[in-house]
């Protein structure tokens, strides 16, 4: 995986968090996507994309979407846990 690195995009629509579809071999993943108006050469403003990019092997897109499944169980055990600790206290326990 690569490190963080600003960039800036042309595309129409707002960039995804996760570009895994343009590339056979690499995963563009993006965050704090931005809209800003440039001044290009002719002097004319362009409104494009700056975000923070960067890249993976499809290989490590798995293994990150693996981590970020688990965090996600995770919070949602500890969200039951609390719960029922709440439960357990009303009851009398």
């Amino acid at each position: 995986m690569t490190e963080w690195k600003t960039v800036r995009g042309s595309q129409a629509e707002k960039p995804g968090e996760f570009d895994a579809a343009s590339s056979p071999t690499t995963v563009y993943q993006r965050r704090n996507v931005k809209r800003v108006t440039v001044d290009s050469m002719d002097g004319a403003a362009a409104e494009l994309w700056e975000y923070e990019e960067r890249t993976m092997s499809h290989e490590e897109f798995a293994a990150l979407l693996a981590q970020m499944d688990a965090a996600k169980f995770e919070d949602e055990l500890t969200d039951v846990q609390l719960a029922l600790v709440e439960l357990y206290e009303m009851i009398g326990g």
